[in-house]
């Protein structure tokens, strides 16, 4: 049975997508239940589950700590630092009305095996 969630933000490079979503199904008051921020790299169309760590707001621009790396952005695009990059990759904010098909099913993939 596919999972009913709601795309919160979307962010774009080259190789890869940073998307936030919220589970519409579960209900708990544990944000780690409910929120879950992805990695979906687009070549291999493998999707890794960011550990969140902390976030912030500083004005116009949103923060998120993860394990993995750090990520900044505002409504008109970001950049994001994996732990084990030299440096930052430049993002492109989408609208998330829909996320990409490719995406979308790796979502499901990742709920329905995990």
């Amino acid at each position: 049975m596919p999972i009913s969630y709601k795309p919160l933000f979307l962010l774009d490079a080259d190789a890869f997508s940073l998307v936030e979503i919220k589970a519409l199904d579960v209900q708990s008051d544990d944000p780690a239940k409910v929120y879950f921020w992805f990695r979906f790299d687009k070549a291999a169309h493998h999707l890794e589950h960011l550990t969140f760590v902390s976030m912030a707001t500083a004005g116009a621009e949103q923060q998120r700590e993860f394990q993995q790396g750090r990520l900044q952005f505002t409504q008109h695009g970001g950049t994001y630092a994996a732990a084990d990059a030299a440096a930052p990759t430049s993002l492109r904010v989408q609208a998330v009305d829909a996320l990409p098909a490719d995406l979308d099913e790796a979502i499901q993939r990742y709920f329905i095996g995990g």
